[in-house]
């Protein structure tokens, strides 16, 4: 847990209830969960569930704005290079798999992998503008959400359709189509 409630009760309540959702998420999709399956696995009352979370998907989008906020502090320590920064977000989504899975699964309102395209822009926009000086201003946010997008889409292939991929392969697949992409200097 990257938020961690102040209270102890709650700290540990609220780390029961996310490590018996990822449990489940491990299963099945959050659809296919119930508040009993959570409550019973985590050792809480529904009760209490509902003090906190109005349904398994509230709690999904908690988990979600939890792992936004480790995200956030994982980003400020890297390099706005595409090449240095992708290693380290694949690692970061392999650290999180069951919960990313359930984020590209469940695309609504508040999405963590919706947020993350976002933060990416705007955290790095300026250094992509400066290191393209030759691109109109829209062509350099085109080129963004370009290797953003297919980055996204690498995991989200690896995560579901090629879990068994060690990240140092996914990194090299990344690398590899990155620089396929990449113009070379005249």
């Amino acid at each position: 847990m990257y938020i961690e409630p102040k209270d102890s009760r709650q700290r540990y309540t609220k780390q029961c209830l996310f490590d018996s959702f990822s449990r489940a998420l491990e299963c099945k999709p959050v659809s296919e969960i119930t508040v009993s399956e959570i409550c019973d696995d985590a050792g809480i009352s529904r009760k209490t569930f509902y003090k906190y979370y109005s349904d398994q998907f509230a709690l999904l989008l908690a988990m979600q704005d939890d792992l936004f906020a480790g995200f956030e502090r994982y980003v400020e320590q890297l390099p706005a290079n595409v090449f240095d920064m992708a290693p380290a977000l694949i690692a970061f989504a392999s650290d999180h798999r069951v919960l990313i899975r359930a984020a590209f699964q469940n695309r609504g309102e508040g999405n963590f992998i919706d947020r993350v395209i976002s933060f990416l822009y705007e955290a790095y926009h300026a250094d992509w503008e400066r290191a393209n000086p030759h691109m109109a201003e829209q062509d350099v946010e085109f080129l963004f959400h370009y290797v953003a997008s297919g980055l996204v889409g690498i995991i989200r292939l690896w995560l579901f359709d090629e879990p068994e991929l060690s990240i140092d392969e996914v990194v090299e697949k990344a690398h590899y189509l990155m620089r396929l992409t990449t113009p070379k200097s005249a």
